[in-house]
């Protein structure tokens, strides 16, 4: 399947994930009195947009390891998420060994792979998500999960798949508009490099957002959040000379603060680099959070598109993949 259907199936993906959560039923043997969601990349980006959304609700601290080490306090009474697309990830698997030895509550989610079989050996929970996509191009599976993990466990106090459900509808009846908007953006930014800015509550979209473009348009971005780039980065505006336009994204849902802090900086920007604002549809931060996955999703795609690039292709993952596996033979 191609990018530009996988994209634009996007909430279909969110559809079909809802009615895979309905299907099973979660229980924990044990008091969870915390959690770390282990992931990375397509498949880690999940427990990030997850943890802000359950911020201000979640009963327990909430941590996301992008890495081969779990922190130092995880143990019987942690849960423990193992979040593989394609279930080989190295990483997540070494966790994985980690928290069995620590006697952690294990729940995990993959379409197979190596993850599927330990949970099988081991007996450890696992939700079976579709698998053979990008895992860029999978976000819905895992994301979704991870919500109905936290919801059935009793973990949040919030319905989010009802605004899940709500998104869906949102992203439709937006289609048009989203994809336009994201090539009125790349026509602006074109033959620059993307900075994007917002309030921090938004930091994993933006992330999300760079990873997208720099595996989709095999291009660099960064991005940067209010209030704390304003006790820092907003220096180094003054003397700036560098090649970038900047996308700063608005809500409705701004900390009063952080609205005025966003207006002031925004107008500084705009005095040094092309920029634009762009503003997140949707009544509640899910709505708005998955709004802006799809656009930046379509934007990154539209950048390779424009670039006559392979958006699928990965050559230097799959080099470096290649090169780590051969340095343990």
């Amino acid at each position: 399947m191609k990018m530009k259907e996988l994209i634009d199936g996007f909430s279909s993906q969110l559809e079909e994930s809802i009615h895979i959560s309905n299907k099973y039923e979660l229980k924990a043997d044990r008091e969870i009195t915390s959690c770390v969601i282990c992931g990375l990349g397509g498949s880690g980006i999940g427990g990030e947009i997850v943890k802000q959304w359950v911020r201000s609700s979640v009963s327990v601290p909430v941590e996301v390891c992008h890495g081969y080490i779990l922190p130092g306090y995880v143990g019987k009474n942690t849960l423990v998420i193992a979040c593989s697309y394609s279930g080989n990830t190295e990483e997540t698997l070494t966790t994985v060994q980690e928290a069995l030895s620590r006697e952690a509550f294990i729940l995990a989610i993959s379409g197979g792979g190596e993850l599927e079989q330990m949970a099988q050996s081991k007996g450890f929970q696992w939700i079976k998500v579709p698998g053979g996509l990008p895992p860029r191009a999978a976000l819905a599976y895992p994301l979704v999960q991870l919500v109905e993990i936290f919801e059935q466990l009793k973990l949040t106090t919030t319905s989010i798949k009802k605004s899940i459900l709500n998104s869906i509808q949102l992203i439709r009846s937006q289609e048009t508009g989203i994809t336009r908007l994201a090539k009125t953006i790349l026509e602006q930014a074109s033959g620059k490099q993307i900075l994007f800015y917002s309030e921090d509550q938004f930091a994993p979209v933006l992330l999300r957002a760079c990873q997208q473009i720099n595996e989709n348009g095999k291009e660099l971005a960064n991005y940067n959040v209010i209030p704390e780039m304003n006790h820092n980065e907003i220096v180094g505006w003054a003397n700036s000379k560098a090649n970038l336009f900047v996308i700063v994204v608005r809500s409705s849902l701004e900390y009063i603060r952080n609205k005025q802090r966003l207006d002031i900086t925004s107008a500084l920007v705009r005095e040094k680099a092309q920029s634009i604002e762009v503003f997140a549809e949707g009544t509640d931060l899910v709505e708005q959070s998955l709004f802006l996955v799809h656009l930046f999703d379509w934007l990154s795609y539209f950048l390779a598109e424009e670039k006559g690039i392979d958006v699928i292709e990965v050559k230097v993952i799959d080099y470096l993949k290649d090169s780590l596996a051969k340095s343990i033979q």
